[in-house]
């Protein structure tokens, strides 16, 4: 019956197979053999800060810490295992005051160990210790400094921050600290707008710049700020007034002489191609008829929005003086009433005028009262004496002017 058994081909492949099964059990044992080695740098995950956040209370240190395991397992689930799938929370939720507290932590393997024997054979530490603080918030302002400089020739404007305030988050002893949040540009020789997104410092009560481990405790909603710093280029302008001619003066280049007080020229700042066709400044006109000897004239100083006047000089007095000429006053006697309105009848009380002419000697000596004309214009003179301004002719000489404004009586009737 046995040797029957043993020669049934059934036979050998029962023993195959179970050969084979016992050849397994005993290769799966030797090939995956339980493992046991530590698991380090497991961060840690704080959980209720927003719980904490309403009492007021924020986690200062402690929350940056990291973990070790030192875990057994079989080698095909340990080697499913790193610091980066492995999970450890710690739970402020219930935590009421500020002060140090030492928490139990929550460990949590991937869901791929799932149902996996993982032996927890120490952890280091044993449990999270956190310092606890009261959190505050506060808005400071943004100062910016220059410690670079603009070229020669060129001159810094204000700085222009956006924003201008940053609100800063943090423990509160760090957060009462600051005073201000600063930038600051290092730039060398600018000949242009400098215009750059750039990072702050917080500046203590003291002035000194917060301590950089103190600093990245602190949370901003802004990280950078936009600053401008105009920078204009600076060209020292002459000043000038129009000259009318008038009054026997022909040639105001020779025949006249003007000063400026207390500055003839000025210090303008503005852009390379705003000060380009900018040479002179003319600060105004003055006629030369009306200027007997010499006269001062006060003038505003003004620029275009566009350019920024240095020297700070805002009016100049113009001294306007005639040389050269020579003054005589005539008696003149021939005056005409034109332009009388309809219906009213004109006459003139005035019956001389002293009028002053000037030009070269020569010249003044040559001209008669009867050649001076005197002239008053009566359109829309209602009746009544009044003063009217009159229009000084002088025929005969194109080398003698009249000097002044006059003014004679006239008496109107309907």
């Amino acid at each position: 019956m046995w040797k029957k058994i043993t020669d049934s081909k059934w036979f050998y492949i029962v023993v195959s197979l179970l050969l084979a099964f016992v050849l397994w059990l005993y290769v799966g044992k030797e090939a995956n053999p339980s493992v046991a080695a530590p698991v380090r740098g497991i961060k840690v995950t704080v959980a209720g800060l927003e719980k904490l956040e309403e009492r007021g209370l924020m986690v200062s240190e402690g929350a940056d810490q990291t973990i070790t395991l030192d875990l057994q397992a079989k080698r095909n689930v340990f080697n499913r295992l790193d610091n980066e799938n492995i999970t450890i929370t710690v739970d402020v939720s219930n935590i009421n005051e500020p002060g140090e507290v030492s928490l139990d932590y929550k460990i949590t393997y991937p869901l791929s160990v799932y149902g996996e024997v993982i032996e927890e054979r120490g952890k280091r530490p044993e449990k999270i210790a956190l310092t606890i603080s009261r959190w505050t918030e506060k808005e400071v302002p943004v100062r910016a400094v220059l410690t670079g400089n603009v070229a020669e020739d060129y001159q810094q404007g204000e700085f222009s921050l956006a924003p201008q305030t940053v609100t800063v988050r943090g423990r509160e002893e760090l957060v009462e600290q600051i005073d201000y949040a600063q930038v600051t540009v290092s730039q060398e020789g600018m000949t242009e707008t400098y215009r750059q997104e750039m990072p702050f410092v917080f500046i203590d009560r003291n002035g000194s710049p917060l301590e950089e481990e103190d600093a990245s405790q602190l949370v901003t909603e802004e990280s950078t700020i936009l600053v401008t710093l105009p920078v204009y280029k600076l060209k020292e302008i002459p000043l000038t007034v129009d000259l009318v001619p008038g009054g026997g003066v022909t040639d105001v280049d020779s025949q006249v002489e003007v000063t400026f007080k207390p500055v003839d020229s000025i210090v303008v700042a503005g852009s390379e191609d705003d000060l380009e066709g900018l040479n002179e400044l003319t600060v105004g006109s003055v006629d030369l008829y009306q200027v007997f000897t010499s006269e001062d004239v006060t003038f505003p100083v003004q620029l275009s929005p566009e350019l920024t006047n240095v020297s700070g000089v805002t009016e100049v007095t113009v001294t306007v003086a005639i040389k050269g000429l020579s003054t005589k006053v005539l008696e003149a006697n021939k005056i005409e009433l034109i332009n009388v309105p309809e219906g009213y009848a004109a006459e003139a009380i005035t019956q001389t005028c002293s009028i002053q002419i000037r030009g070269a000697q020569e010249a003044v000596d040559a001209v008669l009262a009867s050649q001076l004309r005197i002239v008053a214009d009566l359109s829309d003179r209602t009746a009544g004496s009044q003063t009217v301004p009159v229009k000084v002719y002088l025929d005969g000489s194109s080398e003698v002017g009249v000097v002044g404004d006059y003014n004679i009586v006239v008496s109107i009737t309907q």
